[in-house]
């Protein structure tokens, strides 16, 4: 398969990772071309399609966190972690852009790409359990917005 077939196949994935991790249209467009060069650089290392697009997942993931590293370097501001919450939509895409980051990708992973709780395990390096704690409380979170929670408490 040439690589703009395999390119073809995974951009949409590395993408959506990538938008879903830094919300910014331009950053997200930067990490896509930088993924993709990695990409290519070590085509050859994969032993099938489901291992390149793991690679894929972990590389984004790792180029949007020194990213984020870059930024806060020259930010000298703390950022709040704060959800503000200003009308009730249905769009739960945007819902869930507005989760904190590590509930956003854990979502994504597993609602929109079908991984098993153990394969994001490995793709995001951390425990099983951490895995399913952050996907109990991003789904609490999307429950309580969904139902309007966020309206109804002080």
């Amino acid at each position: 398969m040439k690589i703009e077939e395999k390119i073809k196949i995974h951009a949409n994935t590395v993408y959506k990772v990538a938008f879903s991790m830094t919300k910014n249209v331009e950053d997200t467009e930067d990490i896509f071309q930088e993924v993709f060069i990695k990409f290519m650089k070590n085509i050859e290392k994969f032993e099938n399609e489901e291992h390149e697009k793991a690679w894929l997942i972990r590389v984004t993931i790792n180029y949007c966190k020194m990213l984020f590293r870059k930024k806060n370097k020259h930010n000298t501001q703390e950022l709040s972690e704060d959800i503000t919450y200003e009308e009730k939509t249905d769009d739960v895409m945007e819902i869930i852009n507005n989760l904190p980051q590590k509930y956003r990708i854990v979502i994504y992973l597993f609602y929109y790409e079908k991984y098993k709780i153990s394969e994001i395990s490995k793709i995001l390096k951390v425990r099983e359990g951490t895995v399913k704690s952050q996907l109990s409380r991003a789904r609490e979170i999307l429950k309580n917005v969904l139902e309007g929670g966020f309206e109804d408490e002080q």
